[in-house]
């Protein structure tokens, strides 16, 4: 597939969303960062497939896309309204996507630019079905429910922003403080999340040996997996939404119907 994570806004999470809701599911995958500033969380990621592109080599990357069978583009907010306008000059460019992903916060400002980009997308000809929004960085302990916290969004969405893209059953992405731990050990979420290492077994060690160092490592390690399990649970459950729901508005190849 060819997808791209976009929001006119920075701050919401596109690049790790790119790399631990995308890439993770998506051995092979090449992403294309389209940055000049800031770098991605792309290269915090040992053996990704990284191409770093300004957006001012928007032939460049419209080559890769159009090369490609498995491309992950991630647009960062320093190139985004280049871009944007370098994909209204190539307009065949926003047919290649068969999704993109506008990831959103609880901010107003995020949330504004989440709607603005939304109708750009709209204004471009991107089919709604292809356009998912993913509520990112929820306080899943907090009391308010999604509807509230995004308010704003899911407001749009109520007053006919649904005929410009998808938002329900909402995708959300809980706040987790493992993103930022990942990348420490260059690793996915779901890589610490499966690790095999018996911290227990490692605790105990480190305590007969009297190292302390090595209890203090093997305790933090044992949080780490603990907020990796938690978050690689969550981003399963979102990756599969999207794209179950992303396949079930695909027409059906020739000869053959959805059940």
């Amino acid at each position: 597939m060819k997808i791209c994570v976009l929001n006119l806004s920075g701050n919401v999470g596109k690049s790790t969303l790119a790399v631990h809701l995308l890439a993770a599911y998506a051995p092979g995958a090449r992403i294309v960062s389209v940055e000049s500033v800031n770098a991605t969380a792309a290269n915090d990621v040992q053996g990704l497939d990284v191409e770093a592109l300004s957006a001012s080599r928007f032939k460049e990357i419209f080559r890769e896309i159009m090369m490609g069978d498995n491309v992950i583009v991630d647009v960062g907010a320093s190139n985004v309204a280049a871009f944007m306008t370098e994909m209204k000059r190539f307009k065949s460019a926003v047919g290649e996507f068969d999704l993109v992903l506008v990831p959103t916060v609880p901010a107003d400002k995020q949330q504004r630019d989440t709607i603005a980009t939304i109708d750009w997308l709209h204004d471009l000809g991107l089919d709604a079905h292809k356009v998912r929004v993913v509520f990112n960085q929820y306080a899943s302990d907090a009391l308010d429910p999604v509807d509230i916290v995004y308010a704003q969004v899911v407001g749009y969405a109520a007053a006919g922003g649904r005929e410009k893209a998808v938002f329900e059953p909402h995708a959300v992405i809980d706040r987790n403080e493992v993103y930022e731990l990942a990348k420490e050990t260059g690793q996915f979420v779901r890589e610490l999340a499966g690790s095999t290492t018996d911290w227990k077994a490692a605790r105990g060690e480190a305590k007969r040996a009297g190292d302390m160092d090595a209890l203090e490592r093997a305790m933090s390690a044992q949080m780490t997996q603990d907020l990796a399990r938690t978050a690689h649970d969550n981003l399963t459950r979102v990756h599969a939404l999207i794209f179950a729901d992303h396949s079930a508005t695909e027409p059906a190849p020739a000869g053959r119907k959805h059940a």
